[in-house]
């Protein structure tokens, strides 16, 4: 055992040598190639790179590879003691984003720090290029909202390697420990779960539309979270209405979900804001009265929203809505509290997952045939 300790401490030796003579400027050889070029074993190699890891000589990311962190770049690039963090959020007209805001600014207020607030629009070039342009402003710190059509993006890899200070809000990257903030969706969709059987229901949709082409990992998560959940009941959870793949996925979520109200679904949940509306005017549409016919959970929506879908305006504000809150304002406090955490020290990684909020509003009701239902004691609420 000594010796093999000794072993791979030698290999890190070796490759902490070739990271100080700049031998690995982009990305270091694969596990198998190292193991082809020390003729060590695996477990060798994984312990040395473990170890490169712990020292913050190196950073690996899932399904991209192993890279060497730019030291020489962090200690000659301090914080420009400007007073200013960018804020990058996809869009900015609506509640989610408002309230997220307003309390990230808020935060950043307190310690005499003025955000820059820069608009990706959905778009990764786009968002790449606001990226690039707030390290060209000086900006101390970034808080980023990632966009959610692909896994993350290059620049934001690149301020992990460069120990470039920034927060990830909405939004966990997988593969890669960075600093994040993101609401309990999944914990939320459980209460929801929990709150329509104690009411009766055994016949439970869940609305998971997305305009996206593809699932996002917080809309996958709450999906999850749906059918563990509906198995903690032993209730079936093929109700899942998901469009994700739809080239027009909005008129879709609209046919899907008018569809789905046909059958013997007595409660449905919404996923997003998006799902809440088309729910509401679906069953408006299919003469369902509320929570008589149908209850109806929502997520992320008071009832007064602004909808920047041209085909699906909001409906007449229900201040009675029951609907699940993720408590935006206070992720946006948490983020700017942890941004001025990493700023002050770049080898931080702090995280938070923020509790939501179940709001109990006049939208759920007992189904108008109560079936009798085991409600399990221990159900996470």
């Amino acid at each position: 055992m000594d010796r093999n300790n000794r072993l791979y401490q030698q290999v890190a030796d070796r490759l902490r040598e070739g990271l100080d003579a700049g031998q690995y400027t982009e990305r270091l050889p694969t596990e198998s190639e190292l193991v082809e070029h020390f003729q060590v074993s695996l477990t060798t190699i994984k312990k040395a790179l473990s170890l490169l890891v712990e020292e913050g000589r190196i950073v690996r990311i899932s399904g991209k590879g192993t890279f060497p962190v730019d030291h020489q770049s962090l200690e000659a690039s301090p914080s420009h003691g400007s007073g200013l963090v960018g804020f990058l959020i996809p869009v900015l007209p609506d509640e989610f984003s408002r309230r997220l805001l307003k309390g990230a600014t808020e935060r950043l207020a307190e310690a005499n720090v003025h955000p820059v607030i820069g608009l990706t629009a959905s778009d990764s070039a786009h968002e790449a290029g606001v990226i690039r342009r707030m390290l060209e402003m000086g900006v101390d710190g970034l808080i980023i909202c990632p966009i959610e059509r692909e896994i993350y993006n290059e620049e934001i890899l690149r301020l992990k390697l460069d120990r470039f200070p920034f927060v990830l809000i909405d939004k966990r990257l997988p593969g890669i420990e960075t600093p994040f903030v993101v609401g309990d969706g999944p914990g939320l969709i459980r209460t929801a779960v929990q709150h329509l059987v104690e009411l009766g229901h055994q016949h439970i949709a869940l609305a998971a539309s997305s305009p996206l082409p593809q699932l996002t990992q917080s809309l996958a998560e709450r999906i999850e979270a749906f059918e563990a959940a509906m198995a903690e009941y032993d209730l079936n959870a093929d109700a899942i209405w998901t469009v994700s793949e739809s080239p027009d996925a909005t008129v879709e979520a609209w046919t899907g979900i008018h569809e789905g109200l046909k059958g013997e679904v007595t409660a449905v949940i919404a996923t997003t804001t998006l799902d809440t509306i088309l729910i509401r005017r679906a069953a408006s549409d299919l003469h369902l009265k509320l929570p008589d016919d149908l209850s109806v959970i929502g997520f992320d929506y008071s009832g007064v929203v602004d909808a920047p879908w041209e085909a699906f305006p909001p409906l007449p504000p229900e201040e009675t809505l029951t609907w699940l809150d993720q408590s935006e304002e206070v992720m946006g406090r948490k983020a700017a509290e942890l941004i001025l955490e990493v700023m002050a020290n770049p080898l931080l990684s702090p995280y938070a997952i923020v509790p939501g909020v179940f709001h109990r509003g006049g939208t759920t009701a007992a189904p108008r045939a109560v079936h009798t239902v085991s409600v399990k004691a221990g159900m996470p609420g």
